[in-house]
């Protein structure tokens, strides 16, 4: 994976190298969170019985899945898709533009795109081919596992309004709302959308635990204590507290 690195590095570095020190804060979360995605990925691929191969798209799809990222916040200043554009896509358009993987089988490339493009759905459109139906399972679930951990530290911190990774979210201590709530208590993932403040984000960050696709996951979120953290954040109300055990049985299961 050396030559990958060192091309997804050549990729960002004008962003990095250019920017102010705001700016370079949130360019270099997304580059060091691309980093971290592609050390999930290999921890899940080591825990499946997958082909040189695989683990190689599953790899190198992982590392690129966030490429969208940089020229989004480059032209927008968000991290928000729904007031820019989608990164999936604009990442896919932007490797292809670029030709950063010009040295891949085209049968390989087809499916680390797809991978990308298909990363932040809402869910994995149900007729596709299982090669690529595998590489975006591993890369939703890697990283989703650091997004958690990052975005837990961001909701900790006392200066975090309008910070750019939490989309602008605002800190409303009391305030839960009521869809958010219900997706969780429905062991469903919650819809970005419909958060309006930080503890949606925290429950949303809860629901993924409905979506996780391995058992490498599962326990990931168990031992970094993602659960623990998220309920140390929210409220300490009864119909919060109802949401621990069906969640931690999912996590077990």
């Amino acid at each position: 994976m050396v030559k990958f690195k060192d091309i997804f590095k050549s990729f960002s570095a004008p962003y990095l190298k250019t920017s102010n020190e705001r700016e370079h804060s949130d360019y270099q979360l997304k580059y060091d969170h691309s980093l971290r995605v592609l050390e999930n990925c290999q921890g899940i691929c080591e825990s499946l019985n997958l082909t040189p191969q695989q683990i190689q798209t599953a790899d190198i799809a992982a590392l690129f899945h966030d490429t969208g990222r940089f020229p989004q916040y480059f032209k927008y200043k968000t991290f928000k898709d729904c007031d820019s554009c989608n990164h999936a896509t604009m990442g896919v358009k932007q490797i292809i533009r670029e030709n950063l993987l010009r040295d891949l089988p085209k049968s390989q490339l087809r499916i680390i795109l797809g991978a990308i493009a298909l990363h932040n759905r809402m869910e994995i459109p149900p007729h596709i081919p299982e090669q690529l139906r595998t590489v975006t399972k591993i890369i939703r679930d890697s990283d989703k596992i650091d997004i958690m951990g990052v975005m837990l530290v961001h909701m900790n911190e006392s200066k975090h309004l309008g910070s750019v990774a939490l989309m602008g979210l605002e800190e409303k201590p009391d305030e839960i709302t009521d869809s958010v709530l219900a997706s969780v208590k429905a062991g469903e993932q919650a819809i970005y959308t419909d958060m309006t403040c930080i503890n949606d984000f925290r429950l949303l960050i809860l629901s993924w635990a409905y979506d996780l696709n391995y058992t490498w996951s599962k326990k990931q979120m168990i031992n970094r204590n993602v659960v623990g953290q998220i309920f140390s954040q929210l409220p300490d109300t009864p119909k919060i507290a109802r949401l621990y055990e069906p969640v931690m049985n999912h996590l077990n299961s």
